[in-house]
């Protein structure tokens, strides 16, 4: 988190810097100390400020103490605060029936309706005291019903991977071939976080045999985010053998992730003869990869041209956005920004991070 900091206080006038997953880093007295000072700066965008209100939201609730009276300016901050306090304060049976109850609740709406950091603090909590039996866990994904359209086996996948149940990595793994808008994505958070090399393991094995239609597009994706030899073993067996531009865009953007130097030609070539771009920069990815591992390659400049080229079109028309929108009414200081009701999951993140508002602000 520091160094996150450290680089958010070099942002030039009219740059934006997305924070994205910084709120799951863990916080000090002198990181929440910089972010309040952060937020009191006049030239802080919007966008930087939601996510840092997120960080605190999320942070250790002992670490906010001192400041509890600055953050109860912000109703919607203040609110936030005192539900995970409410939470914390929960005995066991009473915890398990509000999720029971949460759960119940959630039964048939749209997934954006959903108090979806009331039930991430109800889980987080019955996942620090471990007081959910892992076999009535195992019970509940293995009932795994498709035409239920409840949110249970969601939540308890997002239970299994806050427990680090490696009990549960067989079940999670079928589940991420789930015919389900949010299933598939929870059981891949699930297994990433416990990151095991059962679970690159268990991935492989599935991946080629999969029937399921989306299996491997949502599998591809774990492999880059667990930091073990076996990880990049897998990719570097899986991604020659992939005919699916997007699933092997995925693989080749984990090998990047992982920082294998031995895979840069093998995704050098898949940049060269063609990648799925609409899914994300690979060119950037590898570019990146190349600098951190001094990796010279004789394209590594001509890429470096063409990324800054791109930046700065992308800031012009970030520019130009923000012309458009200099005239109204500034953002409060505390103040995070709402969740637009009519913005769809598969869309752009209103944000303006260039990701999908499944992917960006929707996990706020």
């Amino acid at each position: 988190m520091p160094l996150v900091l450290q680089r958010l206080k070099q942002v030039q006038k009219g740059e934006t810097f997305h924070l994205f997953e910084a709120r799951l880093f863990t916080q000090s007295k002198e990181t929440i100390s910089e972010i309040m000072e952060l937020l009191q700066a006049k030239d802080m965008d919007a966008n930087t400020k939601f996510h840092l209100v997120n960080i605190l939201i999320h942070s250790d609730l002992s670490l906010l103490e001192p400041y509890l009276d600055v953050l109860a300016h912000s109703e919607d901050l203040n609110k936030r605060i005192q539900t995970r306090m409410n939470i914390t304060n929960l005995e066991n049976d009473a915890l398990f029936d509000a999720f029971e109850h949460f759960i119940k609740e959630a039964y048939g709406k749209y997934f954006n309706d959903i108090d979806t950091f009331y039930c991430d603090q109800l889980i987080h909590e019955l996942a620090h005291r471990k007081s959910v039996s892992p076999d009535y866990i195992l019970h509940v994904l293995d009932s795994y019903n498709p035409d239920d359209f409840g949110y249970k086996t969601i939540f308890y996948t997002q239970l299994a991977g806050e427990m680090q149940l490696e009990t549960a990595i067989p079940l999670l793994c079928s589940l991420v071939g789930a015919e389900d808008d949010v299933l598939p994505e929870t059981a891949v958070k699930a297994l990433v976080r416990i990151g095991t090399e059962s679970v690159i393991t268990t991935l492989v094995e599935k991946y080629a045999a999969a029937s399921e239609e989306y299996y491997s597009l949502f599998a591809s994706g774990v492999f880059g985010k667990i930091k073990l030899p076996a990880s990049e073993k897998a990719l570097l067996a899986l991604l020659p053998n992939e005919d699916d531009i997007t699933n092997a865009t995925i693989l080749a953007d984990g090998l990047c992730e992982l920082g294998s130097t031995i895979s840069i030609p093998l995704v050098q070539e898949l940049v060269e003869n063609g990648y799925d771009s609409g899914l994300l920069n690979l060119k950037e990815t590898l570019y990146a990869h190349c600098i951190m591992s001094d990796a010279l390659l004789p394209q590594r400049n001509i890429w470096k041209l063409e990324l800054e080229e791109e930046n700065k079109r992308r800031a012009k028309r970030t520019n130009e956005i923000n012309r458009q929108f200099s005239n109204k009414s500034p953002v409060p200081i505390l103040a995070p920004l709402k969740k637009m009701d009519n913005i769809g999951r598969n869309d752009p993140c209103p944000c303006g991070s260039g990701k999908k508002y499944k992917k960006c602000c929707c996990n706020a």
